[in-house]
């Protein structure tokens, strides 16, 4: 362009500054032209419009040259790819081969072949076969590439983990591992950032769970499942980066992805700078590290997220208290102040795990409306949007429920809330007693640990099972195996299970109405009525205001 006077016009417009970034001229955009266009027409306008036309997409024509992202620091679970571009309809991925490639060391390398190795899939889980990748690097794209633009999401980045298809399994063994690398190597901004949930079972589904603590990541809030990547859209698409977190790679040396003919296997979780621990808060000996605060911290950062996201999310909770209480059949001149009233929520699942009597509960605490407290089912499938969730569990001061991942949302309750965990009945011969231990937090419990909340536990007895009662004592435990064996209806994680109405009321008049500022009143009350107190937020002494966690285990 020799119309100098207009180049000086436009000097005001800058590009690719900082950071050491370097301007890719030949990224394809979904508008049909290209970075160098878009920066010719920049630079030639007087308008500043134009200007921001070229900043819109300056992250994307502007790759960063340096490794600033946490898929590429030192991190043995993540991988990436650049430049890589999906032709239509499920067809085949490919390399785009009009942008120079460089590695982290700035030396032209090759593209590596790799494809995802669903052999790898984890114990007792069947693959969906549906999902698929693999790359070479020799592929040629036979189509028109004018007609294969960049997504305007720079990174696009695909996680997993074992058992991710259950929120609580997915909470720690993958959402905690990435909350910690992308909290210190963060996106230059969120909108660059496109998460996907890779979940590899059979017949399992991104639920809205997922996408809510997906939440605290920064991310553009438009989480998705890998399989829709993998299928595809009905126009070509590329990618400048597209990363891989939660795998091996079968590469000659763990930081070098340029070796030929890889696969990627599935690994257990994602774990941060070489901790491998299942669940953070336990060395590999499986002693627990009663001052680890990852959970407490993981809590904080979420809660804050979502809190400077929405400005009005205070008065959401409280109008959706409110409407919760109508519900519940309170007027609105019972209800004066809705911060006077405690919500006691019972999980109400229907399928698995299913709370049989849970009516009995929740007719049982309408005899402590006196005393401003009611209790209302909660069941997330019948919410619509990860928002409900996060209003609903926010709303309420106390989550109880069987063992199992739908305590998981439990996180969302307010400081000082509390999380009461119904602990199955599991005679010696059977398989999981780690869900009914009351020695240290249960695998679900763990996420309580050294948070603002109080979790507590109860056990469940023989009566809790509705299984076998039709024979004699002597041979209980023989029908009891049998079940086992015929569709293991017997097994703690698959049998339904009634509940005692006692247990939900001598909590609130117990634990709930009284004073639980002091932690020894808290701990002599817990005891006293057969509950354990895994997580107590409560103060020593006369300085109520001074906040410590206490656990009393049994």
């Amino acid at each position: 362009n020799n119309d100098t006077d207009n180049i000086k016009a436009g000097a005001a417009c800058t590009f690719c500054q900082g950071d050491g970034r370097i301007f890719n001229p030949s990224i394809r955009l979904k508008n049909g032209y290209t970075c160098a266009d878009i920066k010719l027409q920049t630079a030639t306008e007087v308008d500043e419009h134009r200007c921001k036309a070229f900043q819109e997409v300056e992250n994307l024509c502007c790759p960063t040259a340096n490794w600033t992202h946490f898929w590429g620091k030192d991190n043995p679970e993540c991988f990436h790819l650049t430049n890589i571009c999906h032709a239509p309809n499920d067809g085949e991925w490919f390399y785009d081969r009009s942008v120079q490639y460089l590695s982290h060391d700035n030396k032209h390398r090759r593209q590596p072949t790799i494809a995802y190795n669903w052999r790898s899939m984890h114990k007792a889980i069947i693959p969906d076969f549906r999902i698929h990748f693999n790359v070479s690097s020799t592929t040629i794209f036979r189509g028109n590439m004018t007609e294969c633009p960049y997504s305007h999401t720079p990174h696009h980045v695909v996680s997993q983990s074992a058992y991710n298809h259950m929120i609580g399994e997915f909470y720690v063994r993958q959402l905690i591992g990435l909350h910690q690398w992308m909290r210190d190597y963060p996106p230059e901004s969120d909108q660059d950032i496109q998460m996907y949930i890779h979940i590899p079972a059979r017949n399992s589904r991104l639920f809205d769970g997922h996408r809510l603590f997906m939440g605290v990541l920064p991310q553009n809030d438009k989480v998705d499942n890998f399989l829709s990547l993998v299928q595809g859209k009905e126009t070509c698409e590329c990618y400048q980066t597209l990363a891989f977190c939660g795998y091996t790679r079968t590469a000659s040396e763990a930081t070098n992805i340029q070796s030929r003919n890889q696969t990627f296997d599935m690994a257990a979780a994602i774990s941060y700078k070489g901790e491998k621990s299942p669940d953070w808060c336990h060395d590999k000996a499986k002693n627990l590290d009663l001052t680890c605060t990852t959970y407490n911290d993981f809590r904080q950062d979420l809660m804050a997220r979502y809190a400077r996201e929405d400005s009005l999310l205070q008065h959401k909770i409280r109008e959706y208290r409110r409407q919760t209480l109508s519900v519940a059949g309170l007027s609105s001149e019972e209800v004066d102040d809705v911060d006077e009233w405690k919500i006691v929520g019972l999980t109400d699942r229907k399928s698995r795990r299913i709370w049989l009597n849970i009516d009995d509960s929740v007719r049982a605490c309408d005899g402590f409306r006196q005393q401003k407290v009611v209790c209302i089912t909660v069941n997330v499938e019948k919410t619509a949007s990860p928002e409900e969730q996060l209003l609903m569990h926010s709303s309420l001061d106390v989550f109880v429920g069987i063992h199992g991942s739908q305590l998981t949302q439990g996180i969302f309750l307010p400081r000082q809330g509390y999380i009461l965990e119904l602990l199955p009945w599991i005679p010696d011969w059977s398989w999981g007693a780690w869900a009914a231990r009351t020695n240290s937090p249960t695998p679900l419990g763990i996420i309580f640990h050294n948070t603002d909340l109080n979790h507590l536990g109860y056990a469940l007895d023989r009566d809790s099972v509705p299984l076998c009662r039709h024979v004699n004592k002597t041979d209980e435990t023989d029908c009891f195996k049998a079940k086992l064996k015929r569709g293991r209806s017997f097994s703690y994680d698959q049998r339904n299970f009634e509940v005692d109405s006692d247990v939900v009321t001598t909590f609130i008049s117990s634990i709930l109405l009284q004073n639980n500022t002091n932690c020894d009143s808290m701990k002599t009350r817990a005891a006293e009525n057969d509950f354990v107190l895994y997580n107590a937020y409560c103060s020593h002494g006369a300085e109520k205001n001074e906040f410590s966690t206490e656990h009393y285990y049994k």
